[in-house]
């Protein structure tokens, strides 16, 4: 087993350790971070920017930390509001959310965060997209400036009454479920790891994510 082979097992293991609600005691928070810092250098793709193909994905989050020690956790199953994952252009619904994706294809520059979420009965099972174009310019090749655009609700069963839908998630009948941002906010996130199976983003906000690679059909625009 390679260094770097040992150090991604030791690193999925720590995120594994997690309380039942996903987050950590602090020791293994230490673990977790001292173990990306250890990961980071051996990565293959040092310029993502002359390798897009390579990291163009589906990826599934294994953990993430969105800025401050207190919010590091294994993304699980969790209760939150439609209006924070959305960047509010849909009401404040109460929502669980069930697993978390994001969808990198070159073609399109395409950068999507891909949401499962449903109401919180699980009566209406639904996809939530966070629609996204990203740039990369060589003088920082691992930098993807993203400029999130559009946010859509896709119901999961076919057959469901849309005004149904709709209403479940505090919606007008007949109201458009793709809607567009006002104020498209761009954010940045530096791939400073990407393998095979593994990718680790330093996000503009103090955010760190780890990702495992899916071998799977997107869910937002096709890798076929």
């Amino acid at each position: 087993m390679s260094e770097v082979t040992a150090l991604k097992t030791r690193l999925r293991e720590a995120i594994s350790n997690c309380r039942p609600d996903g987050t950590y005691e602090d020791a293994v928070y230490d673990e977790i971070h001292a173990l990306i810092e250890k990961v980071v250098p051996h990565t293959p793709t040092p310029s993502p920017y002359e390798n897009q193909g390579y990291v163009e994905s589906p990826w599934g989050s294994e953990y993430a930390q969105f800025g401050p020690r207190h919010t590091a956790g294994k993304p699980i199953r969790h209760e939150t509001n439609l209006a924070l994952q959305s960047f509010s252009v849909f009401p404040k619904s109460p929502i669980k959310v069930e697993d978390i994706d994001q969808e990198i294809r070159v073609d399109g520059n395409h950068y999507n965060n891909v949401s499962q979420i449903t109401t919180v009965d699980g009566t209406y099972p639904a996809t939530l997209i966070v629609w996204g174009r990203y740039n990369l310019l060589p003088e920082e090749p691992m930098r993807y400036v993203v400029d999130f655009f559009s946010v859509e609700l896709v119901p999961n069963e076919e057959g469901v009454d849309p005004d149904a839908f709709r209403a479940a998630y505090g919606l007008e009948p007949g109201s458009d479920l793709r809607r567009d941002l006002k104020r498209s906010p761009k954010l940045h996130s530096d791939v400073v790891y990407c393998d095979d199976d593994m990718r680790i983003n330093y996000g503009s906000l103090g955010g760190i994510y780890v990702l495992r690679r899916l071998h799977s059909e997107g869910k937002s625009v096709s890798f076929a």
